[in-house]
Parts: C-alpha cells; structure tokens; sequence
C-alpha cells in the first residue's frame, strides 16, 4: 500500500512537473515572439530616425542656400534701385 502511494505521489508529482513545463515553453515561445516584434520595431524606428537626420541636415543645406540666393537677390534690388535713379535722373536732365 505504501508503495502505491508513492507510485501515485510520483505520477501527481510528474504531470505536475510536465504541466509546469508546457507552461513555462508556452511563456517562452510567446516571449520569444514578443522580443522579435520589438526588435522589428527598433529597426524600424533606428531606420526612420536615420531618414530624418538625413532629411534635417538637407533642410540645412536649403536653408544656407536660401540665404544666400537672399543676399544675392538683395544685392541685385539694390543694384537695380541705383540704376533706376541713375536713369530717372538722366532723363530728367534732358
């Protein structure tokens, strides 16, 4: 009797134990996937986070050309209001 007993004890004991193991593979199964999805997600963030440092150091570059066009444009107006006055007064000589 007492060694049925122990036999029954060691089979509870064991489907406990294989119990505890197929939950434990399921948690690591769903873990797994969860990291893989982050990752992705990490990769997908580092890629865009590359694109927007590219596309803010090309706003930059725009933006000193701009400036400069602005100051050449300037330059040109001033250029021409001295010209325009030079001839509004030639011609107010004649």
């Amino acid at each position: 009797q007492i060694g049925d007993e122990m036999s029954q004890s060691l089979s509870d004991a064991n489907a406990v134990e294989e119990n505890a193991i197929k939950t434990y593979e399921g948690l690591m199964e769903a873990k797994k996937k969860e990291v893989a999805m982050l990752q992705a997600q990490i990769e997908d963030k580092m890629a865009r986070v590359g694109e927007l440092g590219v596309q803010i150091a090309e706003m930059g570059n725009d933006v000193e050309d701009t400036k400069q066009s602005l100051e050449a444009d300037k330059k040109f107006k001033q250029e021409l209001e001295e010209g325009c006055a030079t001839k509004t007064q030639e011609w107010e000589e004649i």
